[in-house]
């Protein structure tokens, strides 16, 4: 009795062995598609927008024998999660390996916080249109994947590119899908601060010149320092005109509210030494340069740091 127990025991068990083996009832496991994008063109970045659009190569791959003819036949069925397809072309198409052509256009929130000397990232952001990554996973190849030598950004440099994957749930559907990402890092010419840095920081020392006018000859300073707040007023006008309005202070802006707060204090303290003793204004007009300079610092932190 005990024996025949057994005997149905053992072939219970094997029964269910072979049944989890069976791929029918064994754990789905998500295809996973190596993918790599070259890049080989990039017509313009439009900063007042955050628009950009860019030319790449789009090479999907993966084991034929191991993925599924309904996953297999939707790897090429994505979406730009960042923008929009212009244009798709398929370059070669063949079980396991496909090249693709596309054209698109981008956007993206710029950070203008640093300008002129800030960095901005140029991202291609995709995900499969109908599976969830417990169907389709991408895998980054970071060895085919390249930037082309030739590519430029009128009025930036290139710093470095870089491609990964990361999981974006979807709260709505309950559902995560993988999304594979293509990011550019950018940064501007070093000689734009001699357009934008260069000319506040002479301005303010202009404005500092004031100093080695005798106290007594105030109108001369003050003439000096109108044409300074006058001067200081147009830079800023025109460097903030190539920039769209920002709901923060730029670090351009920074310096130039600076140059108008140092700028107010110098006259103001020109006023009051005119206004004392000759032998005791000049005294203290011998120290208001070195005051004024370590009131510039500081204004500036606090506007660079709180505002």
């Amino acid at each position: 009795m005990r024996a025949g127990f057994n005997g149905l025991l053992i072939t219970g068990i094997l029964i269910s062995l072979m049944l989890l083996s069976n791929t029918g009832f064994a754990e789905a496991t998500p295809a996973k598609i190596n993918t790599s994008i070259y890049v080989y063109n990039i017509r313009g970045f439009d900063v007042s927008t955050g628009q950009y659009s860019v030319d790449f190569y789009l090479h999907f791959k993966w084991n034929a024998d191991e993925v599924s003819t309904n996953v297999s036949d939707q790897v090429t069925s994505f979406d730009l999660m960042n923008g929009r397809i212009d244009s798709q072309k398929t370059i070669s198409s063949d079980p396991g390996d496909i090249w693709l052509e596309v054209s698109g256009t981008f956007n993206k929130r710029v950070d203008l916080k640093d300008y002129p000397v800030d960095t901005q990232t140029m991202t291609i952001e995709i995900e499969n249109s109908n599976l969830n990554n417990t169907a389709l996973v991408y895998v980054a190849d970071a060895n085919e994947s390249s930037l082309d030598k030739d590519v430029a950004v009128l009025g930036w440099v290139i710093k470095d590119w870089d491609i990964y994957t990361t999981d974006h749930f979807y709260p709505t559907f309950g559902e995560t899908y993988t999304r594979l990402v293509y990011k550019m890092t950018i940064s501007r010419y070093t000689s734009i601060l001699f357009k934008t840095v260069l000319p506040a920081m002479i301005l303010l020392v202009i404005g500092l010149f004031a100093f080695l006018i005798p106290p007594a000859d105030l109108f001369e300073r003050l003439g000096l320092l109108i044409a300074v707040v006058l001067g200081s007023f147009q830079h800023h006008l025109a460097v903030s005109g190539t920039i769209p309005p920002a709901p923060y202070l730029t670090l351009i802006d920074a310096i130039m509210v600076t140059n108008y707060i140092t700028t107010g204090f110098i006259i103001t303290i020109s006023i009051y030494l005119f206004r004392q003793e000759e032998e005791r204004g000049i005294r203290l007009n011998k120290m208001m340069p070195f005051v004024t300079i370590a009131l510039a610092l500081i204004v500036f932190y606090l506007l660079w740091e709180f505002l």
